[in-house]
């Protein structure tokens, strides 16, 4: 496995490409080219040749071929780096572009009163520069350049600290070529502490692009991409904000404390010179069109928590229709329940008045009962007085058959 550029060997997975460091926070590609294949000897086919700008951006990353680029940097990305190096730094100043490109930012800071140069890798890139902007750009890596020790004010890198195989050893060397006072401005992708590469899978989260395995050797959090610069001795570190804030970190860097530059010491600077001042009405247009910018995304940021706030009403509304409407389902299943209940209650009536009618029969023959009984001893009285009549009819009978044939006195009689 491949260590950190801060010495560290004991990496964490992180993805199958990159590893990350505990120790500073970096992310380690395990899939870089070697440094033979990082040079470009042929540039036809070499991996950063004439094909990485002319094919490979355009055909496997999806952007913009250098012909394209050449024309919208200057518009974009050039302008903001140059209100920031004039925060710092006031033409004429001595500038080094690291991986300048196609040249235009080189271009566009002797527009406004620097010595300004740039390096690039490839021979190709370096006479596409030279024509297009008609701005000195030499064949690195800056290492072989032979430039004097002390002798440049600034050294800008845009989007090269994460290509670099060494980047301490680079840092290092430019740092020396730096006056005492000199300063690196840095564009480089912000690898930001806490990330997960499985939830930025899920997200689609703006930093996946910035996974390139064989390009992009290191991406360096804050924190150590200020350890970084601290470790070789330049430990003032200054965050701007990015162009591309959403996957990008911007600083400038120096041995000693930054000093800024007051609106007014820039304007005067620029207006000292014709060239500088067509470069301020290019930075005047720019700041309206950022202000206008920044209007849009608040505007748009309004919008969207309106529409955020209505599609939540819609939520809630939906769910209230939808509960009526399962209400509203079940009426007919609500019909067949009352119908079913009346039919109950109509037979719980009918049976009830059934029930009643017996108790009252019942209630009728109870009410009887004193009035049978009293005739039952009006027959038994009456019983025993025929026996009795009967009896004594019957005992005349036979007295009077005696008395007839002789059998009985007629005084018994």
């Amino acid at each position: 496995m491949k260590s950190c550029w801060c010495g560290n060997r004991d990496l964490v997975a992180f993805s199958h490409e990159y590893s990350m460091c505990p120790v500073c926070v970096t992310l380690v590609s395990q899939r870089s080219l070697t440094d033979d294949q990082l040079r470009v000897q042929d540039d036809s086919t070499d991996f950063y040749g004439m094909q990485y700008w002319m094919n490979h951006q355009k055909e496997d990353l999806g952007l913009p071929d250098i012909h394209t680029r050449a024309r919208s940097d200057l518009t974009e990305r050039n302008l903001h780096w140059l209100k920031a190096l004039l925060k710092y730094r006031l033409p004429p100043a001595k500038v080094l572009e690291l991986g300048c490109t196609h040249g235009s930012f080189v271009a566009l800071l002797r527009q406004a009163g620097y010595d300004a140069s740039g390096v690039e890798m490839s021979p190709w890139v370096v006479e596409f520069g030279q024509k297009t902007f008609g701005v000195p750009i030499a064949v690195g890596p800056v290492e072989t350049l032979g430039i004097p020790s002390g002798s440049l004010d600034v050294i800008a890198l845009m989007d090269v600290l994460e290509h670099l195989p060494d980047p301490a050893v680079t840092m290092a060397h430019c740092l020396q070529l730096l006056k005492p006072d000199g300063l690196l401005l840095i564009q480089t992708p912000q690898f930001r502490e806490g990330m997960d590469y499985a939830a930025l899978v899920e997200t689609e989260g703006a930093f996946l692009e910035q996974f390139k395995a064989q390009e992009h050797l290191y991406l360096f959090s804050d924190r150590s991409a200020a350890r970084l610069f601290q470790q070789i001795g330049a430990e003032y570190v200054q965050f701007e904000p990015a162009i591309f804030g959403h996957y990008d970190m911007f600083f400038a860097v120096s041995r000693v404390p930054l000093v800024t530059i007051s609106d007014e010491a820039v304007e005067a600077a620029l207006t000292a010179t014709h060239h500088g001042r067509l470069t301020l009405a290019l930075l005047d247009i720019y700041a309206r069109e950022s202000a206008s910018l920044a209007r849009l995304q608040a505007d748009k940021a309004h919008l969207v928590a309106q529409i955020q706030a209505a599609e939540a009403d819609r939520a809630a509304r939906l769910e209230v229709i939808e509960a009526q409407g399962r209400q509203l389902g079940r009426v007919p299943q609500l019909e067949a329940e009352k119908e079913q209940l009346i039919a109950q209650l109509q037979a719980c009536e009918a049976d009830r008045a059934a029930r009643l009618e017996v108790i009252e029969a019942q209630d009728r023959q109870l009410g009887r009962v004193p009035q049978i009984e009293a005739e039952k001893e009006q027959l038994i009285a009456l019983m025993q007085t025929v026996e009795t009549d009967r009896a004594n009819l019957y005992a005349n009978w036979w007295v009077n058959i005696g008395i007839k044939f002789g059998l009985v006195s007629a005084k018994i009689q």
